[in-house]
Parts: structure tokens; C-alpha cells; sequence
């Protein structure tokens, strides 16, 4: 039986780890995010409005909380707000022609995030998202998407009708959401809604380490859009999925947790193919360091926190006493290294 003074002891480590102390962007050898978020067509005035308010509040939620650089998230809407700018119409040419200008920026250390905002349909056994124009099919998406060099691509499709495009989609490096757990489902939804407010308010930060990945980002949308319906007695029209081992298949969101963290309780799946894996280690918002650290102190703090990641996915097969001891030492080092960091301070200009 493990000790309650050990637990203590891990609990208050815990504890210091996760205090704010960050304040700017990585340093340039951290991997870039790109993302390009798409808001379609309206058909209605209240739509329209909608659909650009989200797209507007995503853009700013990914600048101004994620840290995601300014010149790296793109916005196309069915209306810009900016005249005079026909290439932020969100029409199939100006979709394809960012994507591919994109195809020859990114590389493979990079992450591409797009993010699809709007009504999506199934016609002719093809998924759509609805823009201005001719619609835009999940086939045209991949055929887009598969030049492009990133070492992952993460596709949120908060549409209706959007599970098709997991079925085209998915593959290898990919990690794909959607709004509905099927095609059948064709009412408006409000996926997004949810989405936005876990990013905003901080909720999607579900483990409370500084670092929101991207399973915890559409887990608390999922969470947060199951309330909303709840909350208005309604019977829920959309239930979203998540793939990201290339099975074509998709899982329910939220995801059944039973354990410390939403990672961990992935993690420690016992079925190798099960969703959740990888969008548990990819980030909307990573951690940032001030520039002037020395970068050997923050290889040091990210290695011994990604250790303690690869130690909890490891937890069920590990005697408790054992994982315990092995965390408590992990947890030590990790907020000594914390420590070091904070300690660095902004060198003095020189005369």
C-alpha cells in the first residue's frame, strides 16, 4: 500500500509544476504550427453572422491564448470583413490555393491545423462542406491535403453531415474530428460553440499542465456541446468522433476516462489501435519559454516531463509502491528543472 506521505509529497510537485511561468513563444527549433480555418456558407443571414463569429473568435483564441504566430493562422470566410480582398473568400479556388501555397511551406516537423466551420452535407455519396460556389467534397480535401509535408495534420470538421470525412480522410499522421458520429446526422450543430469556449476559458487544459493537446481541446467540446443540449431539453442531434489511427472508423467523443489524466487513461488502453494516442500528444498549445533560458534547461524540463508522460502510460502495468516511487523521483527532478527556469532572468542591456 503506497504511502500517504509519499502522496503528499507527489501531489505538492504536482503542484508546483503546473504554476504559470511561461510567457513567449518557443524557440525557433520547436516545430511550427500552421492553421487555416475555413468558415462556409451561411444560407441564412443568422448562419452567416454565426459562422463568421466563430471564425473570428478561433483565429484570435489561437493568436492571442495559444501563442500560434500571427502569419501562420489564415481566415477565410463567405463574406470578408476586409473589402477588396477576394483571395479570403472562402470559394473551392481560394481554399485550394491556400493549401497548396502551404504544400510548399511546411515541412515535415510541422503541423497543419484546419478547421472547417459551417453546414456539411452527404450527396450523392459524397461528404461536403457547403462555401460559396460549388461545394468542396472530402475526396477534393485529400487530394489537397495529401502533397502537403507536415508531420501531422489535424482536421477539426465541426459541420453537420461531417463523419464522412473521416472515412476519406484518415490515414497515417492525421488526427480527424468531427461534429457528427455519422452522416445521418443533418442538423446545424454546435460543435464549435463548445470547441471555442473549452479554448477560451481554459477548461480544454483538462490535466491543468500548461499544454492543451488536441484530444482535450474536442473532448471538452464534446462535453461542453452534451451540457449545451442538456441545458436547452433537447434531445442531442450531434455527437462527435475522433480519429487518429488511421482506421477509417472514428470513436466516440467524450471518450470513457477513469483515470488521473485524459492522456494517461488513453495512454494506458490496452487495445494498441484505440483513438486517442496521438491527439493526445499533439498541441494546440504547447508550452512557451521566455527566449533568454538556456535551451539545455529547457531540453532538460520538456525531457523529464515527457518522461513522466511515457511513466503514467505505464501505470497499470507497474506495481503501485513502484510506479509511485518512480513518479515522486521524476516529479522532483522535473520541478527542480522548473525551478532553474524561473530562476533565469532577463539579461541586463549591454552598455
Amino acid at each position: 500500500m503506497i504511502q500517504p506521505a509519499r502522496k503528499r509529497v507527489v501531489l505538492m510537485v504536482i503542484g508546483i509544476l503546473v504554476l504559470p511561468v511561461w510567457s513567449r513563444l518557443l524557440n525557433d527549433a520547436e516545430a511550427a504550427k500552421y492553421s487555416l480555418i475555413l468558415c462556409g456558407s451561411g444560407g441564412t443571414e443568422e448562419y452567416k453572422q454565426k459562422f463568421a463569429a466563430w471564425g473570428e473568435r478561433l483565429r484570435d483564441v489561437l493568436i492571442e491564448r495559444l501563442n500560434h504566430p500571427r502569419e501562420h493562422v489564415h481566415l477565410l470566410t463567405e463574406s470578408p470583413s476586409v473589402p477588396d480582398a477576394p483571395i479570403w473568400v472562402s470559394n473551392k479556388e481560394n481554399i485550394q490555393r491556400q493549401l497548396v501555397a502551404l504544400s510548399g511551406i511546411v515541412s515535415a516537423s510541422d503541423e497543419l491545423f484546419v478547421f472547417l466551420i459551417g453546414h456539411g452535407s452527404y450527396l450523392r455519396e459524397e461528404s461536403r462542406f457547403q462555401i460559396p460556389g460549388k461545394d468542396i467534397t472530402a475526396k477534393e480535401f485529400k487530394e489537397y491535403l495529401d502533397p502537403i509535408p507536415a508531420g501531422r495534420i489535424v482536421l477539426i470538421n465541426s459541420t453537420s453531415s461531417s463523419a464522412g470525412f473521416i472515412n476519406v480522410l484518415s490515414g497515417p499522421g492525421r488526427i480527424l474530428c468531427t461534429a457528427t458520429k455519422s452522416v445521418d446526422e443533418r442538423n446545424a450543430t454546435e460543435f464549435m460553440e463548445g470547441f471555442l469556449k473549452g479554448l477560451e476559458e481554459g477548461s480544454a487544459d483538462q490535466d491543468r499542465d500548461e499544454r492543451i493537446s488536441v484530444l482535450e481541446a474536442c473532448q471538452q467540446g464534446a462535453a461542453l456541446t452534451e451540457a449545451w443540449y442538456k441545458e436547452q431539453d433537447l434531445i442531442a442531434t450531434e455527437h462527435a468522433l475522433l480519429d487518429d489511427n488511421g482506421d477509417g472508423l472514428g470513436t466516440r467523443l467524450p471518450l470513457t476516462l477513469s483515470d488521473e489524466t485524459v492522456s494517461t487513461a488513453v495512454q494506458e488502453s490496452s487495445s494498441a489501435s484505440r483513438d486517442g494516442k496521438v491527439a493526445a500528444r499533439c498541441f494546440l498549445q504547447d508550452y512557451v519559454f521566455p527566449p533568454y533560458v538556456p535551451p539545455d534547461l529547457v531540453e532538460r524540463y520538456v525531457t523529464l516531463m515527457n518522461q513522466i508522460e511515457e511513466l503514467k502510460s505505464r501505470k497499470a502495468s507497474l506495481e503501485t509502491d513502484d510506479y509511485y516511487s518512480r513518479l515522486e523521483i521524476l516529479l522532483i527532478r522535473a520541478a527542480e528543472a522548473n525551478r532553474a527556469i524561473r530562476s533565469c532572468t532577463l539579461p541586463a542591456p549591454e552598455e
